[in-house]
């Protein structure tokens, strides 16, 4: 089943286009990360979907529903609010009591408890929103985008200024969620993490979708060749690399030197084996050399 099917969805303030076409598909019960540098439309592309703002033209579906219905279903999609925007006056557990109420969520008092407890917040209940840091109030908006469960749930930068063991809790909780045949669409700019826990991976760049596919997809099909690290002795120098480039014509690049190793780009690696050959015949020994994993960072720089 399609949870979100974007077609030639746009959005403009004035002359400024922000959202350019996007078609976008996202299926029911995946994780789909949603990345992209700073103004790339994210956030626009979110309110637009969610009804926040007015499209400027194309159209969508949440849950089969079309934009101009979107109020029916709209209890269904869990969004996870700025910070800035929570009640800081109010207990932990008050505020979530209290947004409840507003989106139907029936759960006893002790539910909520435990709805804390699964963001990582059951020791600070009863204190006030104002004395969090920054990092538990992320995870009570969490909490309160999980109210009235939702099927579409919507988690923007849900790990951003969370320590390390936080983050690691949050990214179980949304696993957890996907068991429970819950859909997600997470933003976030830790490359790592979106690869380690997305299904599918959407690159939004200058107002479209450059990059779409399954992370390990992605991270195979880059143009840009493969990089390698080499051991050798001694050790390899650009200047050697830029020789052999030319001497044996094949795209080769130095990026870095380190300690005993150089890493390079090569254009393909059907041209190691002649890399190798030429390094041997050049009087350098080679006692170490390794295909560097592309990361989801690459592809991103490659969008």
């Amino acid at each position: 089943m399609e949870i979100l099917q974007t077609k030639q969805l746009t959005k403009s303030y004035g002359v400024t286009a922000i959202l350019k076409g996007i078609d976008l598909t996202i299926h029911q019960g995946e994780i789909f990360g949603f990345v992209g540098h700073n103004g790339a439309g994210k956030s626009t592309f979110i309110h637009t979907i969610t009804g926040i703002v007015n499209k400027s033209s194309g159209s969508f579906h949440i849950m089969g529903v079309s934009d101009q219905q979107l109020n029916q279903i709209k209890s269904n999609i869990g969004v996870m609010p700025d910070v800035a925007n929570l009640y800081h006056h109010m207990k932990g557990i008050q505020f979530l009591r209290y947004m409840g109420k507003l989106t139907g969520d029936t759960r006893s008092r002790e539910e909520y408890e435990t709805l804390m407890k699964e963001v990582g917040l059951e020791h600070v209940t009863k204190k006030k929103i104002k004395t969090y840091s920054f990092g538990m109030k992320k995870k009570i908006s969490i909490a309160q985008a999980l109210l009235g469960n939702p099927s579409f749930i919507i988690l923007d930068e849900p790990t951003s200024g969370l320590d390390p063991e936080s983050a690691i809790h949050i990214r179980c909780l949304i696993k957890r969620l996907q068991k429970q045949e819950k859909t997600i669409l997470l933003t976030s700019h830790n490359l790592d993490e979106i690869d380690k826990i997305s299904d599918r991976v959407g690159i939004l760049s200058d107002g479209v979708i450059k990059k779409l596919g399954p992370p390990e997809y992605l991270k195979t099909n880059i143009e840009a060749g493969c990089r390698i690290s080499i051991r050798t002795k001694p050790v390899l120098p650009e200047a050697a690399v830029q020789r052999l480039s030319s001497e044996i014509g094949i795209s080769l690049s130095f990026l870095e030197e380190k300690e005993s190793h150089t890493q390079v780009q090569i254009g393909s690696e059907e041209d190691i084996p002649l890399l190798v050959k030429e390094l041997t015949a050049s009087d350098f020994l080679v006692y170490e050399l390794k295909i560097e994993e592309r990361s989801l960072e690459d592809v991103f720089m490659n969008a």
